[in-house]
């Protein structure tokens, strides 16, 4: 049995950044740090539809871009653990947070 304090858990502002990154990869728009290019604002000027912005707290954003990555690809988004891992993220909580996605 594993204990409690191993567990990996998640604060309600986190639990809220994966339900967004699941909106978003639901949508087709992970929001990205980059800047669109030129293609993607013609895009969003003729259609309005405009890309998700990234989160304003960096460890949220850590959390929705592996999350919205990792569920678009189904498979977890490797190149995005050491930013979680540096917000703080324990390797049960990436792993928790990869197995939900896939």
């Amino acid at each position: 049995m594993i204990a409690a304090q191993s567990q990996p858990s998640l604060s309600r502002s986190e639990w809220q950044a994966v339900s967004i990154a699941f909106n978003d990869a639901a949508q087709c728009g992970c929001a990205s740090a980059r800047e669109p290019g030129p293609l993607r604002r013609l895009y969003g000027a003729l259609t309005g539809n405009r890309p998700p912005r990234p989160l304003a707290d960096q460890r949220l954003e850590a959390i929705r871009s592996f999350v919205c990555t990792t569920r678009r690809s189904r498979k977890p988004a490797e190149d995005l653990v050491p930013t979680l891992r540096g917000q703080g993220f324990s390797p049960a909580q990436v792993d928790a947070l990869a197995l939900l996605s896939l």
